[in-house]
């Protein structure tokens, strides 16, 4: 299985986790996932810690309220198990640095805590449920078992697995987009 987390610079508490997989809620495993921020500065890079594989992407947004006008971020997708080669997942990872950086004021989502504008909490609801329809394109326990029974793992090195996740991911952002009530599942993801 497959999980992604997102984590954000803080200026003033340090690198920390935003948001995460449900899946991942009553995990303390991932305590060093933020700290790789102090050790990369930026780009993509693949780090495995005891029995926990991690690919991340650290990347940029434009910010006037950050230092440097930037907000520094991280996507990994944290992995448990040693039958992918991660490196192949570089490109999904691309695709939802993309669509983060296409939402308006984006920068707000990281300040909600210390601003309490309706603004800041909306803009931080629209990029959970962006990370909410990532995090449902990823290939599920389910999936990867009927993969392995078949031996033909869809999901893994192929051109043809990351292009399903990547249109998996666009087509859950257009139905999204196209409904303007959010679902009861995005309402849970969003209050842990």
């Amino acid at each position: 299985m497959i999980f992604p987390v997102l984590c954000h610079f803080n200026n003033r508490y340090g690198p920390r986790i935003i948001l995460k997989a449900p899946e991942l809620m009553n995990s303390f495993h991932l305590n060093h996932i933020p700290l790789l921020m102090d050790l990369f500065k930026e780009g993509f890079f693949i780090h495995e810690y005891s029995t926990i594989r991690s690919i991340n992407l650290i990347f940029e947004i434009e910010s006037p309220l950050a230092r440097g006008k930037a907000e520094l971020l991280q996507v990994s997708l944290i992995c448990f198990d040693k039958q992918y080669d991660l490196s192949s997942f570089n490109e999904i990872l691309a695709t939802f640095v993309s669509e983060l950086r296409n939402i308006p004021d984006a920068y707000k989502a990281f300040h909600f805590d210390t601003d309490d504008s309706s603004d800041c909490r909306e803009r931080f609801n629209v990029v959970a449920s962006l990370f909410f329809l990532f995090n449902q394109s990823l290939p599920k326990e389910k999936e990867m078992i009927e993969q392995n029974t078949q031996k033909f793992l869809t999901y893994g090195l192929t051109h043809i697995g990351k292009t399903n996740i990547i249109r998996n991911f666009r087509e859950n952002l257009t139905m999204s987009r196209n409904h303007t009530e959010n679902s009861s599942a995005f309402k849970e993801f969003t209050h842990f």
